[in-house]
Formats: C-alpha cells, structure tokens, sequence
C-alpha cells in the first residue's frame, strides 16, 4: 500500500515538472518570439533603399473658381452678376516616382518624390452668360515630395504618406460672340495626404496602388485679356482665386535597389 502510495505521489511530481516546465518553455518561447516580431520583419524583403518607378491611374478634381473683382466676364454694365463658379475636370494621370525607405523592424520610413502628367479637363457654359460664354478648366501637372510611414509583413508593404503638393492649373474664358479671349495659369501650391500598399513579387520589384488627395490654392490670379481692357462699365481683366482639391488612384511598379 505504501510503496503503491508512494509511486503515485511520483507519478503525480512528474506530471506537475512536466507541466510547469512546457509552460515556462511556452512562456520563453513566447517572448523571444515577441522580441523577433518587435526587432525583425516577420519574413520576406527588407525594404531599405532607394527606389524609382512609374505610376497611371485616374483623377478627378473639384475647383472652385471666385472672382475678385467686377470683369468683362460677369458684369453686365454696371452690375456684377456672379462671383464664384465651379467645375469639375477629371481624366487619366501617370508619371514617374521615386525616393528612399529605411526599414527598423516592422516598420519602415521614407521619402518619396512624385510627378505626374494630367489629362484633366471639363469645358462648360458660364453661370452668369451661359448663352454666350465658355469657361474651362485644365490641370496638366501634379507633383509632390512626402513623408511616408510604412508597416511592412511579408511580401507586403502597407504605408500612410503625406506633405507638399503643387499642380499646373489653367483657366480659360472665352466670349464665342464678341470674340474675347482669357487666359490664366498658375502653379499652384498646397498639401497632399494619401496611403496605399505595395507587394514585392520579386526580387527588387513590387507592384502597388496608390490613393492621394492633394488640396491646392491660387490667390490673385491676373487673367491675361487684352480684350477685357477698357473704360467704364462691363470692362476689367479678371483677377481670380481658386480652390482645387484632386483625388487620384494610381498603379504603381516600382524597382527597388
């Protein structure tokens, strides 16, 4: 009975060591793999380096327009008709990026260049003189230089970004009746924010999508016209403001070092 006794009272000792020692073994294993996940990317490329690439997609823009002033284009004799007018110019983007990313762990820093060609424009009636006159809207270029914050996993590579933006906006008034021509461009500044992922197919070579908002400003714009100069009322060359904000998606390739 006693030697009964004793063997499981044995058995029983064994069975807790075993026990305590799978927990503690779990519980280092735990940790450390804690401290690789913290302190190295949990497989697949480092991301560090410089990279160039190229990038197409599509845009569309919102622009508000103001006048600052009475003009040959919203005045009828002496009463000023209207003062803003809006327009919506959309179309294909692409061009090329570039820039450098360093990666600490999981997570990886960068700058990034960009620049970018436009295709985004809408013809539209005025407001204030749709029977006779034309207003248009041209962005032609987008470009920007950001910070980007990155979460790298695998193959993948999934990162916010944000900072300058500037585009090449114009703005042409046309009265199709007296023959009038305007014509206004101007390099816009402002900001840009975005996100997007990228995934390394290769060695050196990933495939990504890229969503940017880009908010810009023009203050005080004069429009050249020769015909809006003249005395008394219903004459003035335009003086403009502008507020464009342009949301784009793009596909990016990219070649890294």
């Amino acid at each position: 009975m006693g030697l009964t006794a004793g063997v499981a009272t044995m058995r029983s000792n064994a069975a807790r060591c075993s026990l305590t020692l799978g927990l503690a073994g779990a519980a280092v294993l735990g940790f450390a793999t804690g401290r690789a996940l913290a302190d190295e990317p949990p497989g697949g490329p480092q991301w560090t380096g410089f990279y160039i690439g190229g990038q197409v997609g599509g845009a569309g823009s919102d622009v508000d327009w103001r006048y600052q002033n009475a003009n040959y284009f919203n005045t009828l004799g002496p009463v000023v008709v209207g003062s803003t007018f809006d327009q919506a110019p959309g179309g294909i983007i692409g061009g090329v990026h570039g820039g450098y990313n360093y990666q600490a762990g999981v997570w990886v820093f960068g700058l990034e260049l960009t620049a970018s060609a436009a295709d985004m424009k809408e013809r539209r009636p005025s407001p204030f003189f749709p029977a006779l006159d034309v207003n248009t809207t041209d962005v032609s270029w987008l470009t920007a230089a950001t910070g980007r914050l990155g979460l790298a996993c695998g193959p993948w590579l999934v990162f916010a970004k944000g900072g300058w933006a500037a585009g090449k906006v114009r703005l042409t008034l046309v009265d199709q009746t007296g023959g009038v021509f305007g014509a206004g461009r101007e390099w816009a500044n402002g900001w840009t924010v975005g996100g997007g992922a990228e995934y390394m197919f290769r060695d050196g070579v990933s495939l990504g999508i890229t969503y940017d908002y880009v908010a810009l400003g023009i203050d005080g714009k004069t429009v050249t016209c020769p015909g809006c100069v003249g005395v008394g009322a219903g004459f003035g060359v335009p003086i403009v403001d502008a507020d464009v904000k342009v949301q784009s998606v793009v596909a990016r390739l990219t070649f890294h070092q």
